[in-house]
């Protein structure tokens, strides 16, 4: 049996994964502005995909970990992280800024998580996610891509998981859609609670969608 990674939804685009050495990683921690109550966690890396209030609070993170908000590779411990980069919107940045996704190596597991990504892909973002066993991806529109153009990333990139993210749910105050339009256009849909654990050998051999509670 390989290590054992734990991945937790905190709510919104925040997940926090941690390493089978115990290793964490909480991404895009957020305000309660969002409507959410951001639980207690602790984490030795935060990752910030851009810095809007919805995903920018590593103020709320405690472990006094180190703030990553930058592209490129770095490694810290046994984790790799790249950070590449992309855009809030369809033009460019020009309304919504640049948006950084995360890519991370965690014991054999390749993970990827989208921040606000509202693009069309580029060759470049497509190259670097090939390979992407977990990709979190954002589906409720408005702000980010939508649920169609979430789904057709996901159709090409053919991650064994993908994990939908920033959408709309009863605690949510933020102008997004619901999840529901995306389920519908996946094949597999599994649900799995709030904390995930698996290792590379338990992924599956097509592609599944696994929609989280939050903590």
């Amino acid at each position: 049996m390989l290590g054992i990674v734990k991945i937790s939804w905190l709510g919104h685009s925040a997940f926090r994964i941690e390493s089978a050495s115990g290793m964490a990683i909480v991404t895009d921690p957020y305000s309660e502005k969002t409507g959410y109550a951001f639980p207690h966690t602790e984490a030795d890396i935060v990752t910030i995909s851009h810095h809007h209030y919805d995903h920018d609070n590593a103020a709320a993170v405690g472990g006094a970990p180190r703030v990553i908000d930058e592209s490129g590779k770095i490694v810290i411990g046994s984790i790799t992280i790249e950070g590449i980069d992309s855009f809030h919107d369809e033009v460019s940045g020009s309304k919504r800024g640049r948006n950084i996704i995360f890519k991370f190596d965690v014991d054999g597991l390749a993970i990827a998580h989208m921040g606000d990504y509202g693009q069309p892909m580029t060759r470049e973002q497509r190259d670097a996610l090939r390979d992407v066993d977990i990709l979190m991806i954002p589906v409720g529109g408005t702000f980010t891509i939508d649920h169609a153009q979430a789904a057709e990333i996901v159709r090409e990139l053919k991650p064994k998981i993908a994990v939908p993210m920033h959408y709309k749910t009863e605690d949510s105050t933020i102008n997004i859609g619901p999840v529901g339009p995306f389920l519908e256009s996946m094949p597999v849909v599994r649900k799995r609670g709030d904390t995930i654990e698996l290792s590379v050998d338990e992924l599956p051999s097509e592609t599944e969608v696994w929609v989280m509670e939050y903590l």
